[in-house]
């Protein structure tokens, strides 16, 4: 073979490969694009609302944001995930607030492990892989992964998704957004994992818990309104600890003292020794979120009757000085738009 053959032989292989490499990434960014459509559509943020339900397991299983908005009269928006921590949250809400400035209202699930870092998955910034295109998500992103996981994501932009964003993208798509477990918990079953807790105890982070009170109070100085709900778990687990259980309820009880638009709502003393509620120890089941739900529409609308939410709230983006001290906090270049 001449060296013209072969050069000739090469281009054309050159030449498929590009092709190839082409078509590769076509289908990816088309792939991408749809499930990223999907996955918005599962939580919700290609709308503005009155009410942000921001939170993990617990939301995605106790709160029914259809019959939220329905009772309440309000458009409400369930952003949730499980496994999100209390810096992802923190973040959830910087990214809602970066496209819809009006929210009145958000409800923050808490719990007695929220400050527990420990039994928490140092991963879970990946959830939001997805939603890398977003510059306050991409901020974030920025402070939690490697550099080869965000040039992974660049390059490859379904590798943003994983199995639990994959299925909530699915869900998206084929309108699947609520999640409701019919069966009923048996305690029995969970005797290894009762022992676990009991042996890990109720830690609280530090760090965590300063940007806890730091999301509320920056949510209450914006003047939107923020419920503290604590979605029931089963009577087992609140008598694991009730030392370091009553230390955190005194947390929430505090800051609700403290800001006059934020509340702690408490259902689970009222729940926690029904079993049929309950799907297993740390999630109610459909008839659990029924109930859940009922009653949260009806503090809701109390809320929206009163003195406090009829008054003139702050316009966050009108008020120069608030935006300057918001702009400081989040360590961002500016408003950040786009989901």
């Amino acid at each position: 073979m001449n060296k013209s053959n072969t050069k000739s032989s090469l281009s054309f292989h050159a030449r498929r490969v590009l092709f190839a490499l082409f078509l590769f990434l076509l289908m990816d960014f088309a792939v991408y694009g749809t499930l990223k459509h999907g996955m918005v559509q599962y939580f919700g943020i290609d709308m503005a609302a009155d009410i942000l339900c921001v939170g993990h397991s617990h939301t995605v299983l106790g709160i029914d944001a259809k019959r939220l908005a329905a009772e309440s009269e309000r458009p409400v928006v369930k952003y949730a995930v499980a496994g999100a921590n209390v810096i992802d949250r923190y973040w959830m809400i910087q990214h809602y607030l970066s496209m819809y400035t009006d929210l009145r209202l958000v409800i923050y699930d808490v719990d007695t492990r929220l400050f527990d870092t420990a039994g928490i998955s140092s991963a879970s910034y990946t959830l939001f892989f997805p939603l890398m295109d977003n510059p306050v998500m991409a901020d974030y992103i920025k402070q939690q992964a490697t550099w080869q996981e965000r040039l992974t994501c660049q390059l490859i932009k379904t590798a943003r998704y994983r199995d639990q964003t994959l299925n909530m993208a699915v869900r998206g798509l084929t309108g699947r957004q609520e999640n409701a477990k019919t069966t009923s918990v048996r305690p029995r079953s969970y005797k290894r994992y009762l022992a676990e807790q009991k042996a890990r105890k109720i830690k609280i982070d530090p760090e965590a818990l300063a940007l806890f009170r730091r999301t509320v109070e920056e949510l209450s100085g914006r003047g939107i309104r923020v419920a503290l709900v604590y979605i029931p778990v089963l009577h087992i687990l609140n008598e694991i600890d009730p030392v370091n259980q009553k230390q955190v309820y005194q947390v929430f009880q505090e800051l609700a003292d403290m800001h006059e638009n934020v509340d702690f709502w408490d259902y689970n003393q009222d729940y926690e020794h029904d079993l049929a509620l309950f799907y297993d120890l740390r999630h109610v089941n459909a008839r659990g979120k029924q109930i859940v739900s009922e009653r949260l529409a009806d503090d809701v609308k109390k809320v929206f009757t009163s003195k406090a939410m009829r008054a003139i709230q702050v316009d966050f983006y009108k008020n120069d000085s608030l935006k300057e001290g918001h702009e400081k906090s989040v360590s961002l270049d500016g408003r950040p738009s786009g989901v």
